[in-house]
């Protein structure tokens, strides 16, 4: 980011959710009201799963890492948007908005998913309300004819290791940081990559990054697989004694493999639409220019195309992760500003459920906030 931001002079933000989390985890009195904000509203969740009645609504949030940022989110932009720092009035928002999203819209994605998922799991990604948006995109774009399912598709000999998405990352995320490395220069990434004698030549160094990334995707999709196949049994035994009926919404690659290629195809249309996205905001001159983010190309991307894939097949998956790729990088461009006192760190948070659901109710609370 920063080589970015200096060699094309310009003010830059890359939505990724780690590193906003980690900054604002370090940042005194801010990490503190974000841990209480992720327990108290994890327990509230519990209490609103056990009393709300309806099958659908009776999920469990289990994707901690991801309401744990979501939780850092809420404590440096609540004191904006609420124009105080009184940490009870702060903690005590975020934890019933935080406990009612977590309970409320793995719905969504468990009655789009029951014929395909067989109720088993639901999603719990910040990707819940986007789901419908691919589902729908999806359905208009494509078709619903199985033949065009992405995953029965007939590729050519050559083209058919595509369908395995560790070949699909070998060689697109190389394109993508060799792209990004050109455009900081041959200067900027060679300081990055060391010099001297030990030093190594800046292009093989952004090849040897993106394969990192891919090595470290197909660790990250092995474990999940692992974890899955131990935390449903377990969860089971849990819920039938304390929260009948509620199944676990778990992290975005548990759905990758119910369609694989579509997934693969929604990455491939997220890809081009935040790098779209990115190549606008310089142009037109945007107050902020937003850069691809790997979240969203790769776990958004994934999670819509598969969503697209089964409502439209392969056309819808690609159409899916296009439209919501450019609605979640675009939105950056207008909840970065409420950020607070991340704003202007050059992160922010990633996940399209910030462009429909968390960019819209901060802007509400700031205008009611206002009236007050």
């Amino acid at each position: 980011m920063t080589a970015l931001n200096k060699s094309l002079g310009v003010s830059g933000v890359l939505p990724i959710n780690d590193a906003a989390g980690a900054m604002v985890l370090s940042l005194e009195g801010y990490g503190r009201n974000a841990v209480l904000i992720f327990l108290f509203a994890f327990l509230l969740h519990l209490v609103l799963v056990r009393v709300i009645p309806g099958k659908d609504f009776k999920n469990v949030y289990l994707t901690a890492h991801l309401a744990l940022y979501h939780a850092c989110f809420m404590a440096v932009c609540l004191p904006t948007v609420l124009g105080t720092n009184d940490s009870v009035v702060i903690i005590l928002i975020a934890t019933v908005i935080n406990a009612l999203y977590y309970t409320l819209s793995p719905a969504i994605t468990r009655k789009l998913a029951r014929e395909w998922t067989g109720d088993a799991i639901t999603l719990g990604f910040m990707d819940q309300v986007g789901s419908i948006v691919a589902h729908f995109v999806g359905k208009w774009v494509g078709s619903s004819d199985p033949d065009q399912d992405a995953d029965k598709l007939k590729l050519p000999k050559w083209a058919s290791m595509f369908r395995d998405n560790t070949v699909v990352l070998f060689f697109l995320m190389p394109i993508i940081f060799v792209g990004m490395g050109l455009a900081v220069g041959q200067k900027g990434i060679q300081e990055l990559a060391g010099t001297g004698a030990e030093a190594t030549n800046w292009i093989i160094w952004l090849i040897i990054q993106a394969w990192t990334f891919t090595a470290g995707i197909v660790i990250l999709l092995q474990g999940v697989r692992m974890f899955v196949g131990s935390i449903v049994p377990a969860f089971k035994g849990i819920s039938d004694k304390f929260l009948p009926g509620a199944v676990p919404a778990l992290d975005a690659p548990t759905f990758f493999p119910y369609s694989p290629m579509g997934g693969m195809f929604g990455f491939l249309g997220s890809s081009v639409g935040a790098i779209l996205v990115c190549i606008l905001t310089i142009v037109l001159g945007s107050p902020v220019i937003v850069f691809p983010s790997p979240i969203i190309m790769y776990f958004d991307g994934n999670v819509m195309g598969v969503f697209g894939n089964k409502a439209g097949g392969w056309r819808g998956a690609i159409a899916a992760g296009f439209v919501t790729g450019m609605i979640t990088s675009a939105a950056a461009i207008l909840f970065y500003p409420l950020t607070g006192t991340m704003f202007g760190s050059g992160v922010t948070w990633s996940n399209i459920d910030y462009a429909l659901v968390w960019m819209p109710l901060m802007y509400l609370l700031k205008a009611i906030a206002g009236i007050f």
